[in-house]
């Protein structure tokens, strides 16, 4: 006799068929552990919308409703809006994530490190860990980092070094998170050899692509001629030089035009994703800050922010949520070059 699958096997059989057959690989997903941090970085968004701010911390349930989709990416990287070693269960979910195949990476102030911590992480097989730094220099970084010391972020990238060599462990590899402002041009100089004497390999430059408010519009690194385009341009190249004689690596942002055959946006939006603590998805981080209402700014102009979501991983599953019409028409127009307001003149466009 026959007998109808019950509801929860076709549950199942559908998940499966979801992520397994019609999900597409994607090349990274960041997901937000929590949205709160211990930090008051002068440039974060956090800090300018601290009253209307959400702290959230994303629960265990909600994350493992993102497992199937770690198991066809690339990379998981685990931080968004706040910092990621104030979750309980963040070693758990280093673990979790580790075990589905992918590369498992996180960015940290590093203030709450210790060498406990530190040892779960490895143990769960983390492999990268990014120290966000503003400075090469107290005077500077500690500045712009309130919360945080530079002197305090050495001695946690000396500690994960010598844990490492302890252990004869070769990961996480250790990363430098770098923001640069314009009035911290001149700090660039003291990164490679800071890199080099305290292990660190790899370092990203970033620039000021969201500015929460009009206060903030000085530090924004945009060049606006081609001849400080230029002038820009060389100060990079001699800072990878520079790194290369130092044996380690700087990634730094491009200001050339974009061509024809390159990506919409740098935020990589056809083969990436965003998953805020909520559980809200989004196609990048700046379109999923947690706040319910503020203004935010751009060549000196300010405009109304809301948040760009599509769909929530506790109500859909992601691969439905991915090919829902409007977030395929949201890629799709900003592939051919009709953005939305809130991506209309963001950088990352431009990059």
């Amino acid at each position: 006799m026959f007998r109808r699958p019950s509801r929860c096997l076709l549950a199942k059989m559908r998940s499966w068929w979801e992520y397994a057959v019609l999900f597409e690989s994607k090349d990274w997903v960041q997901i937000e552990v929590t949205s709160k941090c211990n930090a008051a970085c002068v440039y974060c968004p956090r800090t300018v919308y601290r009253e209307y701010w959400h702290d959230r911390f994303m629960s265990m349930e909600t994350f493992c409703r993102l497992l199937p989709v770690l198991r066809k990416t690339s990379l998981a990287y685990l931080q968004g809006w706040g910092e990621p070693l104030l979750h309980p269960d963040f070693s758990t979910i280093v673990r979790l994530a580790k075990q589905t195949g992918c590369t498992v990476g996180a960015t940290t102030n590093g203030m709450l490190l210790t060498r406990k911590k530190f040892l779960r992480l490895m143990d769960a097989g983390l492999d990268v860990l990014a120290f966000s730094l503003a400075g090469t220099t107290p005077g500077h970084n500690d500045l712009a980092r309130a919360g945080t010391t530079l002197s305090k972020v050495i001695e946690k990238m000396d500690l994960v070094r010598q844990v490492k060599a302890e252990y004869r462990s070769s990961t996480p590899a250790v990363h430098i998170a770098y923001m640069l402002l314009r009035s911290g041009l001149d700090e660039l100089e003291g990164l490679p050899p800071l890199m080099a004497r305290h292990g660190v390999k790899q370092a990203v430059v970033s620039v000021l692509d969201f500015e929460p408010g009009l206060e903030l519009s000085n530090e924004v690194l945009a060049p606006h001629t081609v001849q400080e385009r230029g002038e820009l341009a060389e100060r990079f190249a001699r800072l990878r030089t520079a790194a290369e004689e130092q044996g380690v690596e700087i990634h730094t942002p491009s200001f050339d035009p974009k061509g024809q055959d390159e990506p919409a946006c740098a935020e990589n939006i056809g083969r990436a994703l965003f998953v805020s603590a909520d559980g809200s998805v989004s196609p990048c981080v700046y379109a999923n800050v947690p706040v319910d209402q503020a203004k935010y700014a751009r060549k000196g102009r300010v405009a109304p922010y809301s948040r760009a979501t599509f769909g929530n991983v506790n109500e859909q599953l992601l691969p439905v949520v991915w090919r829902g019409k409007e977030y395929a028409r949201f890629r799709e127009a900003l592939a051919k070059g009709r953005p939305p307001a809130l991506c209309l003149s963001c950088p990352k466009r431009a990059r």
